[in-house]
């Protein structure tokens, strides 16, 4: 069972860039947490969905629902992904 107290905005562990669950007004869905590993240390500790950039305050009224579990292969391939669309703009 997940525990739904209130949410603060942050992963379980923030220091550590990758997906997690996340409920807010949009619905359930996986954001990507971009910790201190981060390549871009100007983009730390924020959130990303696909192009926009969520703030810990935008989710804080959020719900979470823990990390996105998948191969470390699948993780490593979404986050050059993510990277790459995050440095093209």
């Amino acid at each position: 069972m997940f525990d739904l107290r209130t949410w603060e905005g942050y992963p379980d562990n923030p220091r550590t860039s990758g997906w997690h669950w996340i409920e807010d007004a949009d619905g359930l869905r996986p954001l990507l947490w971009r910790g201190q590993d981060w390549p871009d240390e100007m983009d730390r500790g924020e959130w990303q969905d696909g192009y926009a950039v969520l703030s810990v305050r935008d989710l804080s009224r959020g719900q979470y629902h823990g990390p996105v579990v998948m191969s470390p292969r699948l993780a490593a391939l979404c986050r050059i992904k993510m990277f790459a669309l995050d440095s093209s703009g």
